[in-house]
């Protein structure tokens, strides 16, 4: 091979090499780009659907710090409180916690709408945590007739008075219905993580038995 013969050899040989190599990379480059661009579809039987959700248990969604003072007395028609009652007051304060007991969950709440949305009936929620916080809680008074002996079961009598009272009153501020919105949103976002672009909640209709 002349020396002229081989200066137009090398050439043509690197521009073959050059574009060889362009053209791997390139292909290597689509690949990676058609695998972030593709979408990709899961169906998911609505049992598992259930089945995920059910495991959940009982999710707590809403808690309020609650005070309650209440009066217990123990007395007698014709004798003085003076002489034969038994009265105590007592501070409470504790918390309530509810939320939505999903072991509840039947097949027939769960159902896939044909635009994909999964739509859920949630279980009624439920004060499912009632604890008086014995830190806080305590005797504001005691009075004992003349003639009487206390009674030592008082106190864990309006203990369980006050437990009760405590439960009402956060009733009576709307703790279950903000349970009840934060299991949606709740559910609503673990359900977007098993794939589920739109899930909506059925609240129309009452739980049939």
């Amino acid at each position: 091979m002349t020396r002229r013969s081989l200066w137009l050899v090398i050439p043509v040989a690197a521009l073959l090499v050059f574009g060889a190599t362009a053209w791997l990379v390139w292909r290597d480059v689509h690949r990676r780009v058609e695998a972030l661009t593709s979408s990709h579809e899961e169906m998911i039987p609505i049992a598992a659907v259930v089945t995920r959700v059910r495991d959940l248990s009982r999710l707590e969604t809403a808690a309020m710090h609650v005070v309650h003072v209440s009066t217990v007395k123990q007395e007698y028609q014709l004798i003085p409180n003076a002489i034969g009652g038994d009265e105590m007051t007592f501070f409470a304060a504790g918390d309530v916690i509810a939320g939505v007991d999903l072991a509840q969950l039947r097949d027939a709440d769960v159902r896939r709408e044909a635009d994909g949305a999964i739509v859920l009936r949630l279980p009624p929620p439920q004060v499912l945590v009632t604890r008086l916080d014995n830190k806080e809680s305590r005797v504001i008074s005691r009075k004992t007739g003349l003639l009487r002996r206390a009674d030592v079961n008082l106190e864990s009598r309006a203990r369980e008075y006050a437990e009760g009272g405590i439960r009402s009153e956060a009733v009576r501020k709307g703790i279950l219905p903000l349970a009840a919105r934060n299991a949606e949103t709740k559910l609503a976002a673990f359900l977007h993580t098993m794939g589920f672009a739109k899930v909506r909640f059925d609240n129309t209709a009452a739980r049939a038995e």
